[in-house]
């Protein structure tokens, strides 16, 4: 990415996926910027929600930067931000 595009957090709120943790991811997420607990080239990502991905199965399914990850707990999603462009 480059400084001047933000990083791009899409977590998919498909029902699956939801009731599988995205709606802990979800919050985590917003947590973590509010409580500015994130790196500052992420404070800014663009964070949004969109409906069913068509990955049910593998969910919960959070897609950063175009990188579809599969099963996100909120400790792989902490490690995936923490491992984002350093």
């Amino acid at each position: 990415m480059t400084a001047a595009q933000p990083h791009r957090i899409v977590i998919c709120m498909g029902s699956s996926c939801f009731s599988r943790g995205n709606s802990v991811n979800a919050e985590l997420v917003q947590r973590l910027i509010q409580e500015k607990k994130i790196r500052a080239e992420l404070a800014d990502a663009e964070v949004t929600g969109t409906l069913c991905e068509g990955f049910c199965k593998d969910g919960p399914i959070v897609i950063i930067d175009g990188e579809i990850h599969r099963h996100v707990s909120p400790m792989v999603l902490q490690d995936l931000l923490a491992a984002m462009d350093r």
